[in-house]
């Protein structure tokens, strides 16, 4: 498990190493070490004064607790008094290289980075000139080695910020895609256990009505009833499987607005009175603004059917502008006060519904029913068949 940042004051939230950099940061010590032993052989003893510098890169991934300048300090004073001695390792140098590089890409570019900087910059110049100036070391190769690492442990930093981001901007992604996908099925969910229910109750309701007065009346109200159940349950069957690929699959299409027709006759044979006015190039459209033209329609009768089944309905779908405008208005009974309580889920998703497709819709009670309006841009859902 990765280790929380820590932060430590000036030098801002460092970045814990992780058990593979502890390895890979060792064995390099040791490489360097190995290379500058055949490069410049040194003796037992400057090999064993070597020591703490690479302790220092193996103990830094286990504790993160002391000071970063204490690591690097482990660092740079073994590998200058081995290289002060007779010039002996010089290759060492590379180790406070390592060590710049690793400030900076565990503390970014902040004072402490910066000093562990001047730190490793400034030893081999001390080392050559006022330690073994008879040796000649050629300092400045060292000293643009400690910079040019340094850059490149800021490059690393900045490398693990942006795969962080990106991880983090994909589990958001992966929440939204699985929030959105729950929004998507309560939303089928609501829209055909409300249709079908209201479909079903209305004619089985007016049998009850009828049925010491009429026998017969009763009798077609319920198989009314029984047509719509069945029906249903093929649009359970139907919604199912669309909901196993998307709306835009390759499975059989949902309803769309070419069914406005058959749906207003539905609802208008379990009881409701019912005067439609659909456009005929309402009626032509496909995709996703069919079908969320459609939904809306249906729940908007659904709703009528469950509140005000007694009202009149006018229901309004035409083109121009450039939008869908569509209206489903109930006359006769006032609508009831809202229940404070109840989700009213079914407004929730006609509104997602025209908000997905980049329009807007508005719901409420009028003086003598209830309302629903909708404005859906053409151009909008075209592009999001497209997509």
């Amino acid at each position: 498990m990765e280790s929380p940042p820590l932060t430590h004051p000036l030098s801002g939230t460092e970045v814990p190493t992780g058990r593979d950099q502890v390895w890979i940061l060792t064995l390099a010590a040791l490489g360097i070490i190995g290379i500058a032993q055949w490069a410049g052989p040194g003796s037992g003893v400057e090999l064993l004064l070597l020591t703490p510098a690479v302790a220092a890169f193996a103990l830094r991934g286990l504790v993160t607790r002391p000071l970063p300048e204490l690591f690097a300090a482990a660092v740079i004073v073994p590998v200058a008094v081995v290289v002060s001695q007779a010039g002996h390792l010089e290759g060492t140098y590379f180790l406070i290289s390592l060590a710049s590089l690793y400030s900076a890409w565990h503390l970014g570019l902040t004072p402490r980075s910066v000093g562990i900087l001047a730190a490793t910059m400034a030893t081999p110049w001390f080392v050559a000139n006022h330690l073994i100036p008879e040796v000649h070391t050629g300092w400045e190769a060292w000293t643009s080695s400690a910079v040019f690492t340094f850059g490149l442990g800021l490059g690393l930093r900045k490398q693990g910020t942006v795969i962080a981001e990106l991880e983090r901007a994909r589990e958001a992604l992966a929440e939204q895609a699985v929030a959105e996908e729950r929004r998507r099925i309560a939303r089928e969910l609501h829209d055909l256990a409300g249709h079908t229910l209201a479909a079903v109750l209305l004619p089985v309701t007016g049998a009850r009505h009828v049925l010491r007065r009429d026998v017969d009346e009763a009798d077609r109200a319920l198989r009314d009833a029984e047509a719509v159940g069945r029906a249903s349950l093929d649009q359970i069957r139907a919604t199912v499987a669309a909901l196993r690929t998307d709306e835009r699959g390759t499975d059989r299409a949902l309803p769309g607005s070419a069914d406005l027709a058959g749906l207003v006759e539905e609802y208008r044979r379990a009881g409701l009175v019912i005067d439609a006015a659909i456009a005929p190039a309402a009626a032509a459209l496909d995709g996703p603004l069919g079908t969320a033209v459609h939904r809306i329609v249906r729940e908007s009768l659904a709703n009528v059917a469950r509140h005000a089944p007694t009202n009149r309905v006018v229901v309004q779908v035409e083109l121009h502008d450039g939008q869908v405008h569509l209206a489903v208005a109930d006359r006769g009974r006032p609508a009831a006060p809202p229940d404070p309580d109840a989700g009213h889920f079914g407004l929730i998703g006609m509104r997602e519904r025209a908000r997905a497709l980049g329009g807007e819709l508005q719901a409420a009670p009028t003086t003598d029913g209830w309302q629903v309006t909708a404005s859906l841009p053409i151009g909008a859902a075209a592009e999001l068949q497209r997509s």
